[in-house]
């Protein structure tokens, strides 16, 4: 045989076998073509996660107690835990469903800064919030509060007014629900009186400054629980001045050994009082400080009760 009878014919053979390996490997491409899409369509179906346009808002009516919180541009903090087969769920140090999302304080309520949405209508969720909001939270178990040394200015003070609330257990299906804030520092306010010695008008606000003594100024809250821990060393905080003779100060709660709990400054002259003090979370205090004049400047101390003249006693029987 010729040899280009051979190239020929060798010729045809490589190209049969060329396209019976085009033609096997079609086949296996379909196959795994096949197999991915029926594993692609379970994998859909196992999840219990709806898409995004098929998914319930979370819609929350969110209020602040007390005043002095509406207008002041606080922003809050706020923490979703899903329950698992029906049962509660820690709130978690970091990772939860939702993890610290900025809430913003706008006509009277907060509104999140991104939607919020249900894992699915069957997964009830409890939420946690806080005020003001932190930026880094490391553990949503033990966050980092410090209160301000200088509330002299209603931004400081604001600031350092920690407000927490929690609702659990809560339905998909209930629809709209509220979650309240409420104050969980304590309040301590001053209230300078003139004494023996002083002439009408010569005690005045602005010629007057009180701070208190004695207090750890740096603590942790449990998000879950909303319990507020003191620790660190004390510190000297300035009080805001309110008006007549009359000074606040957030504190956190604790018990203040005995030091120089008050400390008035009138005059270029400072007059302290020494004394302890128990501070518990969600109340207010209100302290009466008279001040009189001495031979060797002034005397300070606590004045007694104001006595209501009336009897507000009945008959029972």
């Amino acid at each position: 045989m010729k040899s280009e009878e051979c190239n020929a014919i060798l010729s045809k053979r490589e190209f049969a076998t060329a396209m019976n390996k085009a033609i096997i490997g079609c086949w296996l491409l379909a196959i795994g073509l096949t197999a991915c899409s029926s594993d692609d369509a379970g994998s859909s179906q196992e999840s219990d996660v709806p898409p995004v346009e098929n998914r319930q808002t979370v819609d929350i009516v969110t209020r602040s107690e007390g005043d002095g919180i509406s207008g002041s541009g606080l922003k809050a903090g706020l923490y979703m835990v899903n329950y698992a087969d029906e049962q509660q769920m820690p709130l978690l140090a970091s990772g939860n469903y939702v993890n610290n999302l900025l809430m913003n304080h706008s006509d009277g309520a907060w509104q999140p800064t991104t939607p919020i949405y249900w894992q699915n209508s069957n997964v009830n969720a409890d939420f946690y919030a806080y005020a003001p909001y932190a930026a880094e939270v490391s553990d949503a178990r033990a966050m980092m509060f410090r209160v301000a040394t200088d509330q002299t200015s209603d931004d400081a003070y604001n600031k350092s007014d920690l407000l927490w609330g929690a609702v659990q257990g809560q339905s998909p299906l209930a629809g709209k629900f509220n979650l309240m804030l409420n104050h969980v520092l304590s309040s301590l306010t001053i209230v300078v009186v003139p004494g023996a010695g002083f002439s009408e008008g010569e005690l005045t606000t602005n010629d007057v400054s009180v701070s208190i003594g004695g207090s750890k100024t740096l603590g942790t809250i449990d998000l879950q629980t909303g319990i507020v821990t003191a620790t660190g060393e004390v510190a000297d905080v300035k009080c805001r001045s309110n008006s007549d003779l009359t000074y606040s100060a957030i504190l956190l709660p604790q018990q203040i050994a005995f030091a120089n709990l008050v400390k008035v400054d009138w005059n270029g002259n400072s007059y302290t009082l020494q004394n302890s003090f128990k501070l518990e979370a969600k109340k207010q205090y209100r302290l009466t400080i008279k001040l009189n004049k001495t031979q060797g400047g002034l005397d300070i101390g606590i004045s007694g009760w104001d006595i209501i003249d009336e009897d507000f006693g009945g008959t029972v029987g």
